[in-house]
């Protein structure tokens, strides 16, 4: 096998096919990294891995079915984690995760239990990250309503957790039509009231300003109100509101933020 440090297109189909890459064609990554993160080490030769998509369903069928439907969980969250990562990749999370599956299609599904092997840990860890942020936010997301009955709300996680937050929202507000807005990296889920696609937002209409509709404001200031007369300020305990809303969520909430 030589080693090289693997390239692919920072898709989670195209991580997988790094897995399918090692075993059938024996490549052994020392890295791995985007397009768009890739910074070539001295003396290390790069092997572009392209995206395949029947080759990541046989190798993310395997995972399911060789490991544990838990790992290919773990695995989807890590991947989120790596990829709020690319453009600082100190830490070679992905890696980590590829390290992670090869351990496991050797244990089985006994994989998350050898928690002294560092990859397994790497990939809780990260997992358990981008969970505990999509759960916060999930209930954080604040949706103002627009002139054309389109409801909006932005958001700046600290991990790539727009699916997550979109698949959560598709279920609870089936019946209208909306907007969440990852202004950190310029994505937005866009629902009709029937299906969400993501797609890229250009930089420019970033901070565009929207046409609330004419009762939004009377209903965000009846909201701060609300929030207003029901804390209690000698019981005020900064931190641990801290730890329970970080501040970068605050920014897009209607109680620190009213239009």
């Amino acid at each position: 096998m030589s080693e090289l440090a693997i390239i692919f297109d920072g898709s989670f189909e195209g991580f997988l096919c790094t897995i399918y890459a090692y075993y059938y064609d024996k490549v052994t990554p020392l890295y791995i990294q985007t397009d768009s993160s890739r910074q070539q080490a001295l003396g290390v030769e790069e092997y572009y891995v392209a995206t395949d998509y029947d080759k990541a369903v046989r190798v993310q069928s395997g995972i399911r079915n060789k490991i544990s439907s838990q790992a290919e969980d773990y695995l989807v969250y890590a991947f989120l984690s790596c990829s709020s990562f690319s453009e600082n990749n100190n830490h070679n999370c992905y890696l980590d995760m590829f390290h992670y599956v090869i351990l496991g299609f050797k244990v089985g599904k006994s994989v998350d239990n050898h928690l002294q092997k560092d990859c397994v840990l790497s990939v809780h860890k990260q997992a358990r990250a981008v969970a505990r942020e999509a759960h916060l936010l999930s209930g954080f997301c604040r949706f103002a309503e627009t002139k054309q009955k389109l409801f909006y709300c932005s958001i700046s996680p600290i991990h790539n957790v727009l699916s997550i937050l979109a698949e959560h929202f598709q279920d609870r507000m089936m019946n209208q039509a909306w907007i969440i807005h990852d202004k950190k990296r310029n994505k937005a889920a866009i629902y009709d009231g029937h299906q969400y696609v993501i797609e890229d937002v250009p930089k420019n209409i970033r901070d565009v300003k929207l046409d609330y509709d004419d009762k939004e404001e009377l209903i965000q200031s009846l909201w701060g109100t609300f929030f207003d007369s029901v804390s209690i300020k000698e019981r005020t305990n900064k931190s641990l509101q801290r730890n329970n809303l970080p501040l970068h969520f605050r920014k897009s909430m209607v109680e620190f933020n009213r239009i």
